[in-house]
């Protein structure tokens, strides 16, 4: 005869919350279910199965609609119950759209218990006029506008609020009578805006406001991750002179990756040609700060530039290289061959953050007349690798043929033997002037001494120099130079 163990408590325990829940499943049942609400967002769905709203999550996006009716097959029980769709008629039977049920994701159990908070508009007793609320876009569909906001009490596990909107209860401006619609075709799933409260009712209306820029909100968080761990490409570039032999001679390391080093490294000019015009304009072409521009024309047919040589292109490609190489076969690689590949990996994310802060702080701005990029040249300099700090500003007035181009340099140096140098070179009405800054009073003085041959070296090259000076201290931060976006952090921490 078959002698059954007895269950285990865990296992026990589970079974009884699954049949305390009012459900009663069993393995392969077929169960109705209606569905409650979406939330787009968090792939969660709330359905009523036997006559208890349970919340299900999709293991990958599922465009389900409120009131739809679903068939589930209980495909798991523990130890959480999963179901299978087998069947979800949509209200137009003859959708293109229809869904194949093969296709459709496992819906997950993810609680027994109703959501702790209602949509907001099935009790619109909560609003009160001229009140303003935060809110999430999750969805749009047809002229139904679905929202999100936070719980509004202390209690533990509350779920978000839900608001259900059609587009004719919104109106811009703060008046009930405003007639102007919102353009909700530019709301995204993810897109934050900022409710007011103009009418109350089974039918409340609403004032529709961004609640900030996005693309302002989406520089904030890329700041936030990028800021603690930048770097200057230079402790890169001297990791990969110094590792190559040793790189060269591991065989487990990947041809590919050798390759790729070794393109970087000859790709970075040394300071003799940076001193070359044609030489100076390569590197800051290809410097990475451009690539997603470059991207744009190429794929428009608006030029037919080359990226092979892009800085940005190749530190993306040599971090994508330095994971394959440390999730391959480890242990064919010696215990310092493998602390050198991770530690290259950590600066190459260094020197790819630095780069892209420096993207975000060359981005246009609408209230500045001027428009600047801001970049970290590296270069040779002998056998080590150092780097130049270059902002370049252009007056956006400037641009017509008949106004005379005006153009700024920041440079930022620190020279062998000599303090950290900054210049700023500014070009109006065809006369180069030149101010340099140093916190050393011995570097200002050097500076001074050679004035007059910068001055030799500009009439040389057909250029007009204007006036010269040298002071000790730092130069003011220019208007147009600064962080892309304000209050990023917070003084009073």
């Amino acid at each position: 005869m078959d002698i059954n163990p007895p269950l285990s408590a865990n296992i026990q325990a589970t079974l009884n919350k699954v049949a305390a829940g009012g459900l009663n499943l069993k393995i392969d049942q077929i169960v109705d279910a209606k569905v409650v609400d979406t939330q787009i967002m968090l792939d969660t769905l709330a359905v009523k199965i036997n006559n208890k709203t349970v919340n299900l999550q999709a293991q990958l996006p599922i465009a389900l609609q409120a009131g739809q009716s679903l068939k589930l097959q209980v495909v798991k029980l523990l130890p959480t119950p999963e179901f299978k769709i087998i069947a979800a008629p949509l209200p137009n039977p003859d959708s293109p759209d229809r869904p194949q049920t093969a296709n459709l994701p496992l819906l997950k159990l993810v609680n027994l218990q109703p959501p702790a908070n209602p949509p907001l508009n099935q009790n619109p007793n909560q609003l009160a006029r001229g009140q303003q609320l935060q809110a999430t876009v999750i969805n749009l569909s047809g002229d139904k506008l679905t929202l999100q906001l936070p719980p509004t009490g202390t209690a533990p596990n509350q779920q978000p609020l839900r608001l259900t909107l059609e587009t004719g209860q919104l109106v811009t401006g703060n008046a009930a009578s405003a007639e102007a619609k919102p353009n909700t075709a530019a709301l995204k799933p993810g897109t934050p805006v900022t409710l007011q409260v103009l009418d109350t009712g089974d039918r409340p209306k609403f004032s529709l406001m961004p609640a900030g820029p996005a693309g302002e909100q989406a520089i904030v968080e890329a700041l936030k991750q990028l800021l603690p761990i930048q770097t200057t490409p230079a402790p890169l570039l001297n990791q990969l002179q110094q590792a190559m032999p040793r790189l060269q001679a591991d065989a487990s390391v990947a041809e590919t990756l050798k390759q790729l080093a070794r393109e970087i490294l000859l790709n970075i000019p040394n300071k003799t040609q940076l001193n070359q015009p044609e030489e100076l304009k390569r590197a800051v072409t290809q410097s990475g700060l451009f690539l997603e521009a470059k991207l744009l024309e190429l794929l428009s047919a608006k030029s037919d530039l080359s990226l092979r040589d892009d800085f940005k292109l190749k530190l993306n490609k040599l971090i994508q290289q330095l994971n394959q190489e440390l999730a391959g076969q480890t242990q064919d690689k010696t215990k310092d061959n493998l602390e050198l590949l991770k530690d290259s990996l950590q600066k190459a994310q260094g020197a790819l953050a630095k780069l892209t802060v420096d993207q975000l702080n060359s981005l246009p701005r609408e209230e500045s007349p001027k428009q600047a990029w801001s970049l970290e040249l590296p270069f040779f300099h002998g056998k080590y690798a150092d780097s130049v700090r270059l902002e370049i500003e252009q007056d956006k007035a400037g641009g017509s043929e008949n106004q005379q181009q005006n153009w700024a340099v920041n440079i930022t140096v620190t020279p062998p033997g000599l303090a950290t140098i900054h210049c700023r070179v500014t070009c109006y009405d065809g006369s180069v002037n030149t101010r340099f800054w140093s916190e050393a009073a011995d570097t200002v003085d050097k500076i001074n001494d050679h004035l007059d041959y910068l001055k030799q070296q500009f009439e040389k090259n057909g250029l007009s120099a204007g006036y010269m000076e040298a002071h000790q201290g730092q130069p003011k931060q220019a208007d147009s130079v600064k962080t892309p976006v304000a209050n990023l952090l917070n003084e009073k921490v």
